[in-house]
């Protein structure tokens, strides 16, 4: 029945006005409420009790906005419930109710401190107000030494000290607690009554279910249920303290909240703390895992990215000496236009303004007799220079002994010169040392000061000249313009380029350059268009294959990241409606399960990253050519996050929409 007095003129802090309440059990209509009216006020000291199946606990999850009744009215400070929404259910869970379960529901792997802090996480609080309050309570209830004690290192007495402070945390207008003595010895429970005496003295509300006759006579009113109708209410005391003795400074309405990026960063922290509490400590096989999952994809995803970019760097080297990375500019008449005068200058322009230019080699070169003593061989002389953006080029020819052509060389006009490995044999005998030798070209001395490499010696020389099989003398390309040749004006310009696969739009950019230079297009650009396609068909090809492969690996790491992310859920099914018991929103719960999917995955990534810088010499050593470089390394980093993210979603979406009271229900 409702009582029909009211405490003096202050309105009830509950109001239930035929409140009912029907589900479905196991195929079976079940009626858990009928037509129940009740009202409560802040200071009562409540105990609700009935046999089983009475609807107690159903009463209690609608008091505490866990549930919601399907008919009749609930008004909480006289703000009707049933029109709040699902969010705005938990900001009042998290503010005005605390909970205080028969089996505590502490979370096993977080210390009494971090239970106790847990509802003012989700409300947002600082890291520092939220543990000064939660060590303030602790101490209140004589556990300021048992802060860093895990539930399993606490008596079922403390560990329910340490639930009644996470009810007290937010504030707790309403302190709902479940058979709070129920596990606990007499001594243990005599404390616990105490405490929620206490609490109901200081002004909360506090509604407990006990099926223990010596509790509810502690108790300032007993309501008896009955086949979920108000079997008897004995009413409230005349007195009670009343709101005005409630302790407001613990409203945590009225703490120090954090907001925007701040609380960005605390649920980031908070996340990584769930992972570390719930899988590293307690579930740590889930972690290793979901871990080696992840670290097994990652680690195909970066071998087959570095043996692709191996294979590549490879074919670039190969296409080098082939020469299929340079192209020639030749002066040529076209459409009855006069051919261009290439110029230095020209050079010196693409090297700066052509982005994909490596280099620039003027070719400038001439048939002259060479002669040493009495022997003398008709020789290709070639002026050489090199002209790149920046730095020194890659490409200096290997020499078998001595020094090759410096830049100071040609600042200088040194009378100086590299020979080829057929000038060498025609001139010198086969003991001799050509180097520091002088030799004769067009009558005047130049000094030998190196010998080119006898198998290699045509690359990095000029094109056009340098693959007449070491049949050659390159000098200081200012010597042979002044000294030799009398004129400094290239022949050709050979252009090395740094992507092959760029060839095209290369030309392109040095065609309207040399156009704006020279104001026509008096000149021809060749280059092997033929292989430079079939390279990058063959590259194309490369990366579709072993990128499919890391691809493969890479989703079967999800997947396994996705089932032991859903095992988990499975096995915290009462820790999330616990987390939602204290003020959890459904994406607060969502994101716990995103960031600990993302931080695993994230986790195994580093470790696949590590175990493939490991392998690359094992690879290498089986002559599998392999190449890392920073965006491979960051591509597989950002692929393991994002993987984590992609396959945590559906284990998040399944842990938020979870009933909190079928969670709190379950057995795990």
């Amino acid at each position: 029945m409702l009582a029909t007095w009211v405490m003096g003129s202050e309105p009830p802090l509950i109001e239930l006005e035929r409140v009912g309440r029907r589900y479905v059990k196991k195929g079976a209509p079940v009626v858990a409420l009928r037509d129940v009216s009740v009202r409560f006020h802040a200071g009562e000291f409540v105990c609700i009790s009935g046999p089983s199946g009475a609807g107690k606990s159903t009463l209690m999850h609608i008091l505490g906005c866990l549930d919601t009744p399907d008919s009749g009215s609930y008004r909480f400070a006289g703000r009707e419930v049933q029109a709040l929404g699902a969010d705005a259910l938990a900001w009042l869970r998290r503010r005005a109710f605390g909970f205080v379960f028969q089996n505590y529901n502490l979370l096993e792997s977080a210390t009494a401190r971090e239970n106790v802090e847990l509802p003012a996480v989700y409300a947002g609080l600082a890291p520092g107000v939220r543990r000064a309050r939660a060590l303030e309570l602790l101490a209140e209830l004589g556990l300021e030494r048992r802060v860093n004690h895990r539930p399993s290192m606490l008596s079922g007495g403390e560990q329910q000290r340490v639930a009644i402070a996470r009810a007290m945390m937010n504030g707790g207008r309403v302190i709902l607690a479940d058979e709070p003595t129920g596990s606990l010895d007499s001594k243990s429970g005599e404390e616990a009554l105490r405490l929620l005496e206490r609490l109901a003295a200081e002004g909360h509300a506090v509604i407990l279910i006990s099926h223990n006759p010596d509790v509810a006579a502690r108790a300032h009113r007993r309501v008896a249920l009955l086949d979920g109708r108000i079997e008897a209410d004995s009413g409230p005391p005349a007195r009670l303290p009343g709101v005005t003795a409630f302790r407001q400074g613990s409203n945590a309405a009225e703490m120090a909240a954090i907001g925007g990026l701040g609380r960005l960063l605390d649920r980031l922290r908070t996340g990584v703390a769930s992972l570390r509490a719930n899988l590293l400590r307690v579930r740590r096989i889930y972690a290793a895992l979901t871990t080696f999952s992840m670290l097994l994809g990652v680690w195909v995803v970066v071998t087959m990215l570095s043996i692709a970019a191996g294979v590549y760097a490879d074919t670039l080297t190969t296409m080098g000496q082939l020469g299929t990375n340079r192209m020639q500019v030749e002066p040529r008449s076209r459409d009855g236009e006069r051919s261009v005068d290439l110029t230095l200058q020209d050079a010196y322009a693409i090297a700066e303004q052509v982005p994909n230019a490596e280099r620039v080699m003027p070719l400038l070169g001439q048939k002259l007799t060479a002669r040493y003593g009495e022997k003398s061989q008709l020789v290709s002389v070639e002026g050489y220079i090199e002209i790149t953006a920046a730095g020194a080029s890659r490409y200096a020819p290997r020499l078998e002994r001595g020094r090759f052509i410096t830049p100071r060389n040609n600042d200088n006009i040194d009378q100086v010169g590299v020979i080829g490995r057929a000038v060498k044999d025609a001139l010198f005998s086969v003991e001799a040392d050509p180097v520091g030798q002088y030799i004769v070209l067009d009558n005047l001395p130049f000094l030998v000061q190196g010998l080119l490499d006898g198998e290699q010696s045509h690359i990095g020389a000029p094109g056009w000249l340098g693959r007449r099989q070491g049949r050659f003398i390159m000098v200081p390309f200012r010597a042979a313009a002044a000294l030799l040749l009398g004129t400094d004006a290239p022949q050709a310009l050979e252009i090395t380029v740094r992507d092959p696969l760029k060839m095209a739009a290369t030309a392109q950019a040095v065609r309207e350059l040399l156009i704006r230079r020279h104001g026509g297009e008096g000149f021809l650009i060749s280059y092997s268009s033929a292989r430079v396609e079939q390279m990058g068909r063959d590259r194309m090809n490369l990366w579709l294959g072993l990128g499919s492969i890391g691809l493969i690996a890479l989703l079967a790491g999800g997947l396994g990241v996705m089932a032991i992310m859903l095992m988990a859920v499975s096995e915290r099914t009462r820790e999330i409606g616990m987390r939602m018991a204290v003020g959890a929103r459904r994406r607060d719960i969502a994101q716990q399960f995103v960031i600990e999917a993302v931080a695993l995955a994230a986790a195994g990534g580093v470790l696949g990253l590590l175990v493939s810088l490991a392998s690359n010499p094992v690879a290498q050593s089986f002559g599998i050519p392999t190449a890392f470089s920073p965006w491979i390394l960051l591509a597989a980093l950002a692929c393991s996050a994002g993987t984590g993210l992609a396959f945590g979603i559906a284990p998040a979406r399944r842990a938020s929409r979870l009933d909190p009271v079928a969670a709190l229900a379950a057995r795990r």
